[in-house]
């Protein structure tokens, strides 16, 4: 039982061990293997934000030298239609579709209220500036009261999001703005520089990087299709209130939003300003849109390692376990048991003795001193060999009769000893009886073995909760010597003893 209980602790503390160790260098190297993810993301948003502004200038700044043949068109043309105003200022008459087949360009004419009443492009009809987009609209205004002529650079279509190129002039009156349109993707300069490229290229290389756009300064995304108008406005309020942090102060804007699972989406709304003035078109926000998934995966990775590295701990903890038991187990055996009758020996005793005394509770354990008698006989006549042979024998009869309710010590020498985890003095007396019965027994049968030998008992019950292993064995030791002085070969109880003591005593 006690090797057993020490094989138990020694797996618990192998398991114990294995357990820690495994979690603590995979905390480690889980808080190593973030700091390096974390580091690598902010090299890589380093990498793609200076990539994505770097080249949005570098795409202006070919648009500002290469376009300046559209810019000179757009001119002539404007100062054109300016002219014909002069001549038929009945714009309701002007045969738009016809002058935008001279020249392929999209026609506006925006009245004071900067509503598109006539233009070329259905989608811009009726398209009031005062109501969706206050700030141009303002400039606009300032447009009109100049009479000069502006043309901007990259700009979007308000309805559509396309990439497009404007340019505005009043009317000698002022009293409507002449606008003209191009659609850029159809231009050869914009098809070699081209934002929209570089931003799917990026997407495309990082796994993390999951949106690049444009925004003008009016809050509409930069689209190469048609189809549909995003702006800001269709946006969350946290999304909206970032955009406008980077506008106004130039600097970039960034917040965080957590999904299911860990997963996170970062937004970064960074502010552009091209090198040389554009009209509406100067400032822009690029934003960028990230997710954590390579991380994730990495911590999943991570996680899967840990599971298999502490599998592998606790098969090399059994392994361990086996190993040790099997260098140790004998020397375990000879600290717990007696070499030579493989009964418990008087460490081991004392022991499990200081334990029982400890946790008892309603039992009450006994002691019972056990020496053979002319034992040194034996070994005189017989030899020693035919000694220990008795000894293994009477270890062997005390163990068949104590069984499961107590164990057996050999203190050393002929002295043996049975510890009774529950008992009371009738008991004691069975048990002391029946030790006797089979030691007589031998003595009729095997003459010339067991002809000398006798036994001696004395037994003692621990009735007092506070009695040390001690006391116990000096009072069990007192009816011992009471049952030597009677004559060997007989059984005395301590209570007996003291009932003697205790008469002799009132008598004198």
């Amino acid at each position: 039982m006690l090797m057993k209980k020490l094989r138990i602790k020694l797996l618990i503390s192998l398991i114990a061990f294995a357990l820690i160790l495994v979690a603590v260098i995979s905390y480690v190297n889980r808080q190593i293997l973030v700091t390096n993810i974390e580091t690598q993301e902010a090299s890589n948003r380093t990498l793609i934000e200076n990539h994505i502004l770097a080249d949005m200038q570098t795409v202006d700044n070919a648009h500002f030298y290469f376009d300046k043949n559209i810019s000179d068109q757009m001119e002539k043309e404007l100062r054109a239609l300016a002219t014909y105003y002069k001549q038929n200022p009945k714009i309701d008459t002007w045969n738009l579709q016809q002058m935008k087949n001279q020249h392929g360009m999209d026609i506006y004419i925006l009245d004071q209220t900067n509503t598109v009443i006539y233009t070329t492009f259905p989608k811009d009809l009726g398209l009031n500036f005062s109501l969706c987009c206050k700030n141009f609209s303002a400039l606009l205004d300032e447009r009109r009261e100049s009479g000069q002529l502006y043309t901007d650079g990259i700009d979007i279509s308000t309805t559509t999001g396309e990439y497009r190129k404007f340019s505005y002039l009043a009317t000698p009156d002022k009293k409507y703005l002449l606008e003209l349109g191009l659609k850029l993707d159809e231009v050869p300069v914009f098809q070699t520089f081209n934002f929209g490229k570089t931003a799917a290229y990026l997407v495309e290389k990082y796994n993390d990087l999951l949106d690049v756009r444009t925004i003008s300064a009016g809050g509409v995304f930069f689209s190469d299709t048609e189809s549909a108008r995003i702006t800001v406005k269709n946006q969350t309020k946290k999304f909206q209130d970032h955009f406008k942090a980077a506008l106004q102060t130039m600097k970039p804007a960034e917040y965080q939003q957590i999904l299911d699972d860990g997963y996170i989406e970062t937004y970064r709304f960074l502010p552009y300003e091209a090198e040389t003035v554009r009209g509406a078109s100067t400032k822009r926000v690029v934003y960028v849109k990230y997710g954590n998934r390579t991380e994730l995966n990495a911590l999943a990775n991570n996680t899967k390692q840990f599971w298999y590295v502490l599998m592998i701990a606790l098969v090399t903890a059994l392994i361990m376990l086996v190993v040790i038991n099997r260098l140790f187990s004998k020397t375990i055996h000879l600290a717990t048991y007696d070499p030579l009758t493989n009964v418990y020996n008087r460490a081991t005793y004392i022991s499990k003795m200081d334990k029982l005394l400890k946790k008892r509770k309603a039992n009450t354990p006994g002691l019972l001193l056990i020496d053979l008698d002319n034992f040194k006989q034996v070994n005189d006549r017989f030899g020693h060999a035919e000694g220990d042979r008795i000894l293994i024998e009477t270890a062997k009869i005390l163990k068949d009769v104590v069984r499961t309710e107590g164990f057996v010590v050999r203190f050393g020498g002929d002295e043996f000893a049975i510890v009774l985890y529950d008992t009371n003095n009738e008991h004691m007396v069975q048990v002391a009886s029946a030790i006797l019965e089979k030691i007589r027994r031998l003595k009729n049968v095997e003459n010339h073995k067991w002809s000398v030998i006798s036994v001696s008992m004395g037994g003692v019950i621990c009735e007092k909760s506070n009695e040390s292993e001690l006391s116990l064995f000096e009072r069990a030791d007192k009816a011992l010597y009471q049952s030597k002085k009677a004559g060997k070969d007989q059984y005395s109880s301590y209570h007996e003893v003291a009932s003697t003591e205790e008469k002799y005593n009132q008598s004198t």
